[in-house]
């Protein structure tokens, strides 16, 4: 009986330490984001003046040529889709590059581009990205980035700046990368241009290029893989939960 008692009790300290250790993992991340990455950037950027940036990252668009070859290759790095990234992939107003092009991206949360208040909206943040010289990314970035991008911190998010694509039921909707420790993920939130955006969110933006971005999209929409009669090979997990449900 004693043992018994012993037993339990030790399982409740082990469930109670995994809890600890879920909200240290969560509030490690938030702290992280609120910190500025680009350097001179934590009392916010001046409108008045271009600014200087830091690449983050640069990637190659161009090397999937459609929707189908990305959902392929999403499915054998075994990252899950949501279901709202997952149709605008295959919407006509998302488009793909015709040709192999280089796209130099930079990382910002809306407090390094001077939202002062805790929340402002997405149009209100793409202004001020824009003011300081920055661009919107090419829609796909956003698959050909989670692709690459296989190193996330563990409760990172990463929304997209782009144009938003609106789903099968209109719903205007942008990418986000997310690692929440159940697996890599690129879902759908709230594309609105009033949608609610946190000073602590963060952004990939584009860094100016002399010449033009050329993207194209296919003539006809294109289903989703739960839509196609085929099952695809491995099956892609859809995450069920959009970002707009976890805002």
């Amino acid at each position: 009986m004693r043992w018994q008692h012993r037993s339990r009790c030790a399982r409740r300290l082990r469930t109670l330490l995994v809890m600890c250790l879920g909200l240290a993992i969560s509030l490690s991340a938030a702290f992280a984001q609120d910190k500025p990455t680009l350097g001179a950037q934590s009392s916010g950027l001046s409108v008045n003046k271009p600014a200087h940036f830091r690449i983050w990252r640069t990637i190659k668009l161009g090397t999937y040529k459609g929707v189908d070859a990305y959902r392929d290759a999403l499915d054998s790095a075994r990252i899950k889709i949501g279901v709202s990234a997952d149709e605008i992939l295959g919407r006509p107003a998302f488009p793909y590059a015709r040709t192999k092009t280089v796209v130099e991206l930079a990382v910002l949360s809306a407090v390094e581009l001077g939202v002062e208040s805790d929340e402002s909206s997405l149009s209100d943040v793409y202004k001020r990205a824009r003011q300081v010289g920055l661009e919107l990314c090419p829609a796909e970035v956003g698959p050909q980035l989670r692709l690459d991008y296989r190193n996330q911190p563990l409760g990172e998010a990463l929304d997209i700046a782009m144009e938003a694509v609106a789903t099968y039921g209109g719903d205007p909707t942008i990418l986000t990368l997310v690692n929440w420790g159940t697996g890599l993920m690129l879902i759908g939130r709230d594309g609105r241009s009033e949608s609610t955006v946190n000073r602590i969110s963060r952004f990939v933006f584009a860094l100016p290029t002399n010449g033009r971005l050329e993207a194209v999209s296919g003539p006809q929409i294109v289903p989703t893989s739960s839509e196609q009669r085929a099952p695809r090979s491995g099956g892609v997990e859809r995450a069920k939960s959009d970002q707009r449900k976890q805002r």
